[in-house]
């Protein structure tokens, strides 16, 4: 895996992502030359200072759209219809912005013309690279070759997770059980003696080994093991690797120690701090502003639909475990809990009013926590922010709960948009794993790239309820 500023991010997803950056951005020079040549202009007048920036504006803004709308998501580096559908929304919102930018500044040197056909090149081009990698980017040739050591419940759901995740970049070359050990994987493989581990791994071309066994198994071959970290083989344990490939910290593995000596949960820096406010505010501003006109529509359905007020104020659990008002559209009849204790929201809800399902589902309900982020109470990104009910009961029931309250509550965070909408006490245990990522892992970089990638889970709602 690739660390950039404390995230990672699979080396398949990162490859795919330059590789699309630099075809749109030669498919601009080329519809460039193509239009100057079409109307006798030297295409030397398009190689000025301005000229470039404005042909580098292209590729930064389809690169971001690319990545807002899901086109590295997991789903739509499987599935080709569904890359093909992104990409398709991708360039059309890359076209409106750009409109937009010429349109508010008609300096800039590029013309709608060039724009256009740019945009066509690029589709083709960038529709071609991935229909080769979805063709020929087999896991045995572009994947790192891994051995899993122990062949138990742990080394099956690893294989598996490999088999259907190609972003991971990973090849599971063989899986070796360790000893007197009973494989549940079928292919799982024993050696005549576990501590030639090392010789066996570099035989084989191993690049990582992944231990799914528990920590202090005694069965473990610790000199093969340290043989191989020093060959330059990467040795992760189950944490680790759910981590770094995963982008989860597994709840269940966690020892207090691994949170007290692990590198990272350092809240950010201070510069980060007054970077992640600014950064809240702007992007508040930008969203009340451009959200604006559909906050009064959706005010006046949920007033003429529905008997009741159009705010509907929820106290929930902040930053250091505090209390504040969360503001949304209602969206739910006045007595949807009239019988006294609070509930989980369930699928297809009957407390859900008609306006208030279309809401809920295309998250326009949570348009008034801007108020909430501009007040300070809650950041634009991170944890969601629970009831002091559902608190109460989920600190007793999953460990380390209570960890993530140690930075302000989010309207979209890394949880929501890695893991569709839950509403139980397993969800919840799923998405403190992400929200712990977050929290490990934070820079100003992974915010915005999960503000980024909110677009894909507005515009593609997955489980809203």
């Amino acid at each position: 895996m690739v660390r950039i500023f404390r995230h990672y991010v699979s080396p398949v997803k990162l490859t795919l992502a330059v590789v699309d950056l630099i075809a749109i951005l030669l498919c601009v020079v080329l519809a460039e030359y193509l239009r100057y040549a079409a109307i006798g202009l030297e295409w030397s007048v398009g190689l000025g200072l301005e000229a470039w920036f404005a042909k580098l504006l292209v590729p930064l803004a389809g690169s971001c759209a690319l990545l807002g709308v899901g086109a590295y998501h997991a789903d739509a580096i499987q599935d080709f219809r569904v890359f093909s559908l992104r990409l398709a929304v991708s360039l059309v919102v890359t076209g409106v912005f750009l409109s937009a930018v010429l349109y508010i500044l008609p300096m800039l040197p590029l013309w709608r013309s060039i724009l256009l056909l740019a945009l066509l090149l690029s589709a083709f081009t960038i529709f071609a690279v991935h229909g080769l990698f979805q063709l020929f980017g087999r896991i045995d040739l572009i994947g790192q070759r891994v051995l899993i050591l122990g062949a138990g419940e742990v080394a099956r759901e690893l294989q598996q997770y490999a088999e259907r995740s190609r972003e991971s970049g990973l090849n599971i070359v063989e899986v070796i059980a360790l000893p007197d050990q009973n494989p549940v994987v079928e292919t799982a493989i024993k050696l005549d003696d576990i501590n030639t581990l090392d010789a066996y791994a570099l035989s084989r071309e191993i690049e990582m080994i992944i231990i799914a066994a528990e920590e202090n198994d005694q069965r473990l071959p610790l000199e093969a093991l340290i043989a191989c970290k020093l060959a330059g083989v990467e040795v992760k344990d189950k944490l680790s690797f759910y981590e770094q490939v995963r982008g989860y910290v597994d709840v269940n593995s966690v020892k207090s120690e691994w949170i007290i000596f692990s590198d990272g949960f350092k809240g950010g820096t201070g510069v980060e701090r007054i970077g992640k406010r600014l950064l809240d505010i702007s992007v508040s501003l930008l969203l009340l502003v451009i959200t604006l006109p559909l906050m009064l529509i959706a005010a006046i359905l949920v007033k003429i639909t529905s008997r009741g007020p159009i705010f509907y104020r929820q106290q929930r659990v902040g930053l250091n475990g505090e209390y504040f008002d969360l503001l949304k559209f209602r969206s739910m009849r006045v007595d949807a809990e009239a019988e006294g204790a609070p509930q989980w929201a369930q699928k297809n809800d009957p407390r859900v009013t008609l306006v208030g399902g279309f809401l809920r589902k295309s998250r326009i309900d949570e348009l008034p926590q801007v108020i909430n982020v501009l007040s300070g109470v809650m950041s634009f990104v991170g944890p969601r922010p629970e009831r002091p009910y559902f608190v109460d009961q989920l600190v007793q029931e999953i460990p380390l709960y209570r960890e993530r309250h140690c930075v302000k509550p989010g309207i979209t965070g890394w949880a929501q948009i890695q893991y569709p909408y839950g509403a139980s006490v397993a969800d919840a245990k799923r998405k403190l794993e992400y929200d712990l990522y977050y929290i490990k892992n934070y820079s100003l970089f992974l915010d915005l790239l999960i503000i980024l990638q909110t677009v894909r889970v507005v515009i593609f709602p997955s489980g809203a309820r």
